[in-house]
């Protein structure tokens, strides 16, 4: 678990700059990562997600000049400096977050040279978002140094599509509006169909573990497009828009689908009802009620939706025999992280008993 603050990484983030092109940056900004509590899957299918902005997160310090038409770029957390066309597209790099999200940036005039350092202590490839971290990251920077004020709704929008049209990652907007628009402490209610959103009350008496299972993913490698394509398939065979148009009502519909149709619908309807339920637990204070939301979004995942993995499985069910409450995948599956609720006062302990019985695994944030 990172020991980082926020303004430390920020720091460290000048100094590497300085330390490497020579000169203070212009700008310095940072995004969190995310967790997401409630609603896997469901807001590219038009569908309603409880997510939670970390402390974890990217840092940024940048500044204008250089070659003109020319991005240079480097990271703190690895040896990697790279000088990107400004009007070249995604090449399957780090940095093709950081030249897309540039490129969609209000205010980035033709001529312009830039130069940037990126620092993080949100992993890769844990389900927490550190895509969206890096676009939001970098479009904050952007408005700093073009002297723009780009609303966070908007940064939200401008960052999905650095993923859909310039990565080519077909994902919803959950992530990047939770990093976005949401704030450290606070859970977010959205429905992705409307933007329309609202802050979400946590347990006082309760914290959430977020454990990395030592299985790397890497979503545009993996089987994330393959289930926006099986998503897509059942709302033809249903005759939908989006399967979020759906509700438990439609279940006979549903299991009439061929499989693997008719389980990834029922994953994206049921997971749906539990958010609505998950936040009406929340607001009555019903932890009980939440944690068993949360695991059996966990059991939809696993088996309806089918992007877990045995040693995700194996480490919620050792977080449930631990004595969490609820536990969950988190993030889009195929490898990454679990999040787990428990009290307060147990919450080191099942920690504890996890990274003893997990060799691989760690403990990435207590929130």
């Amino acid at each position: 678990m990172s020991d980082v603050t926020t303004e430390e990484l920020m720091a460290q983030v000048a100094e590497a700059y300085e330390a490497h092109f020579g000169t203070p940056p212009e700008a310095v900004a940072f995004a969190p990562g995310r967790v997401n509590l409630l609603g896997e899957h469901t807001d590219y299918n038009g569908g309603l997600v409880l997510p939670m902005p970390l402390r974890l997160g990217t840092a940024m310090a940048a500044g204008q000049g250089g070659h003109a038409g020319k991005l240079h770029v480097a990271s703190a957390n690895f040896d990697s400096a790279e000088v990107r066309d400004l009007t070249e597209g995604a090449s399957d790099a780090w940095s093709d977050y950081v030249l897309g999200s540039f490129r969609n940036a209000p205010g980035l005039a033709p001529d312009a040279g830039l130069t940037a350092m990126v620092a993080s202590n949100l992993p890769m490839g844990a389900g927490l978002s550190s895509s969206a971290a890096i676009e939001v990251c970098t479009l904050r920077i952007a408005d700093m140094l073009f002297g723009t004020r780009t609303d966070p709704v908007t940064v939200a929008k401008l960052a999905r599509k650095v993923e859909n049209d310039f990565v080519g990652m077909p994902c919803g907007i959950m992530d990047q509006f939770a990093v976005s628009v949401g704030e450290v402490g606070t859970a977010v209610f959205l429905d992705t169909r409307t933007l329309r959103h609202d802050p979400a009350p946590l347990p006082a008496d309760h914290a959430f573990v977020i454990v990395h299972s030592g299985v790397t993913h890497k979503l545009t490698e993996d089987g994330y497009a393959t289930r926006v394509a099986e998503c897509q398939a059942a709302c033809r065979a249903l005759g939908v828009a989006e399967l979020s148009d759906l509700g438990l009502e439609d279940m006979d519909r549903i299991e009439a689908l061929d499989d693997p149709l008719n389980r990834r619908a029922r994953h994206i309807v049921t997971e749906n009802d539990r958010v609505r339920r998950g936040m009406a637990a929340l607001a009555d204070g019903d932890v009980a009620a939440f944690a068993d939301l949360m695991t059996d979004s966990h059991r939809s995942q696993s088996a309806d939706f089918a992007v877990s993995l045995p040693e995700i499985d194996a480490l919620v069910e050792a977080a449930l025999a631990a004595g969490a409450p609820g536990a969950r995948l988190t993030g889009g599956g195929f490898g990454g992280s679990i999040v787990a609720i428990a009290p307060a006062d147990q919450i080191t302990g099942i920690a504890e008993r996890l990274t003893s019985q997990f060799p691989q695994a760690r403990v990435l944030a207590v929130m």
